[in-house]
């Protein structure tokens, strides 16, 4: 059984189901503590937004006014 969590934890030690990992390799570009930062980063910023837990997440829409044509972007998305 695990300890209950506590405000000054600082270390997580879970095993990651293989969805999980992946996430978040996928979100550290191969590095999960850099994706476990950057799903950290994201969230800061949705809650900045008003997006709160107990919001369904289909509430959340991404909008963006980016040229298409512009490849310099840090905000564009290779498809």
């Amino acid at each position: 059984m695990s300890r209950p969590p506590k405000v000054d934890t600082i270390q997580f030690r879970r095993k990651l189901d293989n969805p999980k990992l992946q996430i978040l390799l996928s979100a550290g570009e191969g590095n999960i503590s850099k994706g476990f930062e950057n799903i950290l980063e994201l969230y800061q910023y949705l809650h900045g937004i008003g997006y709160r837990t107990d919001s369904p997440l289909e509430c959340i829409g991404l909008v963006t006014n980016l040229d298409g044509k512009k490849r310099d972007s840090p905000c564009h998305v290779n498809q």
